[in-house]
């Protein structure tokens, strides 16, 4: 029986290693007909943070740390767009309220009817939604894991930041290759793939919207995850958020800069990218 057992054993290792090799070789993949085209990125390590004396922002980019991703995952090629945001709330006739908040004298600020099916200006189904609470965005992923028969998650901060500074090595920041407060085409949101693919083949990671993570939003590192997971414990109400927005400089789009929302607010220039494990 022993020898019989290892030897199934061997043969799932086998099968599993072939898959393995086939998965990750693979550029892109969907899970369904509505799932998002997802791309693999593999397992890796890397800085994660700014010293101090590197940057001018919140003081929140350290201490630098060393973060390890011992398996392979996958994310969402684009942001998750007004079109496929609009078949969930077809589907489940979710309320996603009747607010959100736009910029106003250079102040945040909340304007009742605002919402993503009418931010305040005009979008197509192929534009990445915006108006959407960390909430609403947990809610669309718990409806499109239940279609697909997938789990899939927003991403966790160290994965975004991975993302972030891998694939933008090389691809210098300009209006040709972003969508940020510059003198590009677009005064609002661009339809997904409008720019270039970074070095990992994924889209606007750093401009278009900005995207909710996973990670409850801490002022500093200390006690974050070195596997790559995200921080979920001792949640204060705020999560964190990167990658930048149609409406600002460039300097907000630093792979390492940092910010954060009330995981019930809703932002004009606030969307979401999907993530999942690869068990």
């Amino acid at each position: 029986m022993l020898m019989r057992g290892t030897a199934y054993q061997l043969a799932l290792l086998f099968v599993f290693a072939v898959f393995a090799e086939e998965l990750h070789a693979a550029e892109t993949f969907k899970d369904c007909a509505g799932c998002p085209v997802m791309a693999v990125i593999a397992p890796a390590s890397f800085e994660m943070g700014s010293p101090p004396s590197a940057v001018e922002g919140n003081g929140d980019e350290g201490p630098v740390h060393r973060v390890t991703f011992a398996k392979a995952f996958a994310v969402g090629i684009y942001e998750v767009t007004r079109g496929e945001f609009t078949r969930f709330v077809a589907d489940t006739g979710y309320d996603t309220g009747n607010e959100c908040q736009v910029v106003r004298d250079e102040h945040w600020q909340v304007v009742p009817g605002r919402s993503w099916k009418n931010p305040g200006f005009r979008q197509t189904d192929a534009e990445p939604v915006v108006c959407v609470s960390w909430l609403d965005a947990t809610k669309y992923i718990e409806w499109l894991s239940a279609r697909a028969g997938r789990k899939f998650r927003l991403l966790s901060e160290s994965e975004w930041e991975y993302l972030a500074v891998t694939g933008s090595a090389g691809h210098a920041l300009s209006p040709k290759t972003a969508n940020y407060k510059a003198a590009d085409a677009w005064q609002y949101t661009a339809p997904v793939g409008s720019f270039g693919p970074d070095a990992l083949g994924l889209y606007d990671v750093l401009g278009n919207v900005w995207e909710w993570l996973q990670d409850c939003y801490f002022g500093s590192y200390e006690g974050t995850p070195a596997d790559g997971s995200a921080r979920t414990v001792g949640c204060t109400g705020k999560r964190s958020v990167r990658g930048g927005s149609y409406g600002d400089t460039a300097e907000l789009l630093r792979p390492t800069y940092r910010l954060r929302g009330p995981e019930g607010g809703r932002y004009v220039t606030l969307g979401f990218r999907l993530a999942r494990n690869l068990d």
